[in-house]
C-alpha cells in the first residue's frame, strides 16, 4: 500500500514541479489547425508517468521481472518522446528506435510472440521464428496506436486505465499478484495526469497533456505486460484476450491508416479523422466523445470478461 501511495505522490509532484520548467524550455503544445485547445499546454504527462512508475519499481524491485531492461526501454522512449514533443522528430526515426527496443526485449528479455493460442478452434497456432518479426511490428503498432488515440482530453488516460485495470483484474484472478499490483500501480501513476488533463480539481488553468513521451511509454508498457501474460510456459492469459484489451486504440489506428492511404496521404501525416474527431465534428462535445469511447471500451472488456475464456485453464 505504501508503494501505491508513493507512486501517486511521485507522479503528482512531478506535474507540479515540471509545469514551470516545461514553459521555460518550450515543452508545450500550441494551438493550430488540428489542435483546438486554448493557450499553450505543458507536455509533461509522460514525465509524470515515468517518475510514478519508477517510484513503484524502486519500492518493489524484487517482485518485478527484468527491471533494468524495462526501465532502460521506457527511459529511451521518454527521452525520444520529449525531443519529439519539443522539436518534431521524423516518424521513421521514432519507429526505428521502437524497433531496436523491441529487438532488445526479444534478445535480452526473451519476451516475444511465440503463439496465438487457440485462435483457430481447438488447435494452438504456433508462430516459430516468424513470431520474432511479428513481435517487432506488433510493438511498433501498439506503441503508435496509443499515440494516435491521444486526441481529446481524457481519452488516452481513460482508455489506458481501462486496459491496465482489465489486466490487473485478470492477473489477480490467476494469482499473479506481482503483475496485478503493477497494473494497478500504473493506473495510480496515470491518475494525477488524468485529473489535471480533465481540469480536476484546479480547473483548465492547470491543464497538462501527455505528449508523445507519455503515449509511447504507455504503449510499450501495454505490449510488455501483454507478452509476459500471454506467452511462455504457464502463461495466465489467452493471447486473443490481448486484442480485446487494446481494441479501441487498435481499431482506430487501422481505420485511420486505411483512410489516409486510400486518399493517397502518408499514414504518418496527422489529421482530424480519428473516431473521436469525427464524433466531435458530428456535434458532440469533447467530453461526450470521450465518454462514448470510454463506455464502448469498458463494454468490450466486460463482454470478454463475462464471456469467459480470458484466462488459460
Amino acid at each position: 500500500m505504501l508503494s501505491i501511495f508513493v507512486t501517486f505522490l511521485g507522479a503528482f509532484l512531478t506535474l507540479i514541479v515540471m509545469r514551470p520548467l516545461a514553459n521555460w524550455i518550450g515543452l508545450v503544445d500550441k494551438p493550430n489547425y488540428r489542435k483546438r485547445h486554448q493557450g499553450t499546454i505543458p507536455l509533461i504527462g509522460g514525465v509524470s508517468l515515468f517518475v510514478g512508475n519508477l517510484c513503484y519499481y524502486l519500492m518493489e524491485w524484487d517482485q518485478l521481472r527484468l527491471p533494468y531492461l524495462y526501465l532502460f526501454s521506457i527511459f529511451v522512449l521518454l527521452a525520444i518522446g520529449i525531443l519529439d514533443d519539443r522539436f518534431d522528430i521524423s516518424p521513421f526515426l521514432r519507429a526505428g528506435i521502437q524497433a531496436i527496443l523491441a529487438i532488445l526485449m526479444i534478445d535480452l528479455g526473451n519476451i516475444y510472440l511465440d503463439h496465438l493460442g487457440q485462435i483457430l478452434g481447438p488447435f494452438q497456432l504456433t508462430l516459430g521464428s516468424i513470431g520474432l518479426i511479428i513481435t517487432v511490428f506488433a510493438t511498433i503498432a501498439i506503441i503508435n496506436a496509443f499515440n494516435m488515440i491521444d486526441g481529446i482530453d481524457g481519452l488516452l488516460g481513460g482508455l489506458s486505465c481501462v486496459s491496465f485495470a482489465a489486466i490487473g483484474i485478470l492477473m489477480y484472478r490467476d494469482g499473479q499478484m506481482d503483475m496485478a499490483h503493477w497494473s494497478f500501480a500504473l493506473i495510480v501513476s496515470i491518475l494525477p495526469y488524468l485529473m489535471l488533463n480533465l481540469g480536476i480539481p484546479f480547473g483548465p488553468k492547470y491543464k497538462v497533456f501527455m505528449g508523445d513521451a507519455g503515449s509511447t511509454l504507455i504503449g510499450f508498457t501495454i505490449i510488455w505486460i501483454l507478452l509476459l501474460s500471454t506467452q511462455g510456459k504457464g502463461h495466465p492469459m489467452n493471447p486473443v484476450t490481448a486484442l480485446w484489451i487494446i481494441a479501441i486504440p487498435l481499431i482506430d489506428m487501422v481505420a485511420i491508416i486505411y483512410r489516409r492511404v486510400r486518399k493517397g496521404k502518408s499514414p504518418f501525416r496527422p489529421d482530424r479523422l480519428h473516431v473521436h474527431h469525427l464524433m466531435v465534428r458530428a456535434g458532440l462535445t469533447s467530453r461526450q466523445a470521450f465518454f462514448i469511447d470510454y463506455v464502448c471500451f469498458c463494454s468490450l472488456c466486460n463482454y470478454r470478461y463475462f464471456r469467459g475464456s480470458l484466462l488459460c485453464e
